[in-house]
């Protein structure tokens, strides 16, 4: 496991999880991504309070397993793979007031990436997405620009 100053600072958004979860696909670029966090820790990912409460909601609302959920949030309690962040004030740039959140974990955390697929958040215009220093991104624009 590289060390935590080595791993990749990343936030990712709810269907990225999700997307792992319901996957029919074990190559898609979803579980590919979440597999760079959760099997080979390359990745640190960085979540609120709020996220993780978003994850587990959604997660049990698609009818997820129980079991799975609890080993998810296991994860993201116990792991030297999460960092847990107190965003401050929340950033407006994203027509969608739900993927703020995401925005201000990136922000507070020190993301480089944030790693949805959400057209929220990847269609901010350029001007506004140049206030932040990470990089929105999908699955496969991120895995295509990574060495990972």
């Amino acid at each position: 496991m590289p060390p935590r100053r080595e791993r990749v600072p990343v936030v990712f958004d709810t269907n990225i999880v999700t997307g792992y979860y319901l996957r029919s696909n074990d190559a898609s670029a979803n579980s590919r991504v979440y597999r760079l966090w959760r099997n080979r820790r390359e990745l640190q990912l960085i979540i609120s309070p709020e996220i993780s409460d978003e994850y587990l909601e959604v997660l049990e609302r698609i009818g997820i397993d129980e079991r799975r959920i609890a080993r998810f949030e296991k994860r993201l309690n116990g792991r030297d793979t999460v960092t847990l962040v107190t965003p401050g004030p929340q950033p407006t740039e994203s027509h969608d007031p739900d993927d703020n959140m995401m925005l201000a974990a990136a922000v507070t955390g020190k993301a480089k990436f944030l790693i949805t697929n959400d057209h929220h958040l990847l269609d901010i215009p350029g001007e506004q997405k140049r206030k932040f220093r990470f990089q929105i991104l999908t699955p496969k624009q991120f895995l295509a620009q990574s060495d990972l």
